[in-house]
């Protein structure tokens, strides 16, 4: 019990194309080395590996053709890819339900289950510029799921308002195959986002919403009641009344009508969480199951 109470939450995955590289990895390449996708048959002499001589189909060549050889097998190599995290630090994301602990546990999740499947773990943070003191080039390096959440931990407040270094983070992958997660609440431009799933359109996009609860701890009855902007933190006293709760939330019903929107144009399946992120929604989300 207590095993499996300390035990890392991890996912499973899989990338769905085949992936160029001579490292060995879980994933199908395109590589031909020591994997277990029969790729056909070559001539013993140009690929001198007696290993994986098969005696049967080199009987059945020479009757068919009429000539003396010997036939071995060639496989497919299997290889890794990145799993790369662009998390969001920016003002929104501190100020509202969503904290730099719950951005952490998923970084560390992410990371932690690319090194078990000997994949590559990478990240770039955030906000109105890229974080460089939150940033990890992809490394398998098995102690990176804890390095990397103790960055997001430690990291420093957003100095401006903002989430223009999105689209810098995004100019940093520059890897061949990998899965990228998006990580933020989105409450921004959607233009922005637009921009960078047009950067991110040949790797496979994993967008994380964490959706805001705001709207839903303002008071339903008339009344005074202070409030905060999640971008500038600015407070002020507001007079509250039902009909401009409702007309905020109809404003924050169609940003994330906008943003759904713009994830089907890019043929992206976003995950919408408003908590932290476990190992079992992600499988699911994988498997098709959300």
């Amino acid at each position: 019990m207590s095993e499996n109470k300390n035990r890392q939450d991890e996912f499973r995955y899989r990338y769905p194309h085949k992936v160029y590289g001579s490292l060995p990895g879980v994933h199908y390449g395109k590589s031909l080395g020591t994997g277990d996708s029969f790729a056909g048959f070559a001539n013993l002499f140009d690929y001198p590996d007696p290993r994986r001589l098969d005696l049967r189909a080199s009987i059945r060549d020479n009757m068919s053709t009429g000539r003396e050889g010997y036939l071995v097998r060639r496989y497919q190599q299997r290889s890794p890819i990145n799993l790369w995290l662009l998390a969001d630090l920016s003002k929104s994301m501190a100020m509202s339900n969503v904290d730099h602990e719950q951005l952490a546990n998923l970084a560390q999740l992410v990371a932690h289950s690319a090194t078990s499947y000997g994949d590559n773990f990478g990240m770039a943070g955030f906000d109105s510029v890229v974080r460089h003191d939150v940033h990890v080039m992809p490394t398998r390096q098995r102690s990176i799921s804890h390095i990397a959440a103790d960055m997001i931990r430690d990291a420093e407040p957003a100095a401006e308002a903002g989430v223009e270094g999105l689209i810098h983070a995004a100019n940093m992958i520059t890897s061949s195959s990998a899965i990228v997660f998006l990580a933020s609440d989105f409450c921004c431009d959607i233009e922005e986002v637009d921009r960078t799933l047009r950067q991110l359109s040949r790797y496979i996009v994993v967008p994380v919403v964490w959706k805001h609860d705001d709207v839903n701890h303002l008071p339903s009855h008339a009344g005074w009641t202070e409030m905060r902007d999640s971008e500038t933190g600015e407070r002020r006293s507001v007079w509250m009344r039902p009909s401009i709760k409702k007309r905020w939330e109809e404003t924050m019903n169609s940003h994330f009508e906008q943003l759904t929107e713009c994830f089907m144009r890019h043929r992206v399946r976003p995950l919408f969480t408003d908590g932290n992120v476990t190992g079992e929604q992600l499988t699911n989300y994988f498997l098709g199951r959300n």
